[in-house]
């Protein structure tokens, strides 16, 4: 049975980024496993940080270049670190509220599992960080957490899940 699997990634987290290489490496072993990455960019003020240069002066043109060049980068990224066959994977750059925007997406493309990581510090949010913890609790399908937290001299790698299905990744 075809999965089809969102994977939302912050462009900005490139060592996070690579710390879900295995886990997404592990999923796209099934070729019958679809994968839809998306970032999401939260405003056109962030565009110097995403390095992304638009020029044009009109703010809706140049959100459409911000679009295009976002999405070309994210193909970049996922071609680069998750080296998965180009006919396994798309590649969507949305500008708005990561949580809802990756909800909506999910639910336009009907995925069966959303995989996000968490990178929250905060003492309340151990587990989950904001957005993962609103798609956790606002979402019909699977959805694994990849918790990755970094101390000074450890780095500790665990996965909360929410299962609709039984679907898990061993390490």
């Amino acid at each position: 049975m075809a999965k089809t699997i969102l994977v939302a990634i912050d462009l900005l987290e490139d060592d996070r980024i690579h710390r879900m290489v295995k886990d997404i490496q592990f999923l796209a072993r099934k070729a019958d496993h679809y994968f839809h990455f998306v970032t999401v960019m939260p405003n056109l003020r962030s565009l110097e940080a995403y390095g992304l240069d638009c020029d044009s002066p009109s703010v809706i043109e140049k959100k459409h270049q911000a679009v295009i060049l976002l999405t070309e980068k994210l193909a970049h990224c996922v071609q680069q670190q998750f080296q998965l066959p180009k006919e396994q994977y798309q590649c969507h750059a949305l500008i708005g509220t990561p949580n809802y925007n990756i909800l909506e997406l999910a639910n336009k493309m009907d995925v069966d599992t959303i995989v996000i990581g968490s990178s929250s510090r905060n003492r309340h949010n151990i587990l989950l960080g904001s957005t993962a913890d609103y798609i956790v609790n606002n979402t019909n399908c699977s959805v694994l957490v990849i918790r990755l937290i970094i101390d000074d001299t450890l780095l500790i790698k665990n996965a909360r899940i929410k299962i609709k299905n039984l679907f898990l990744i061993p390490h």
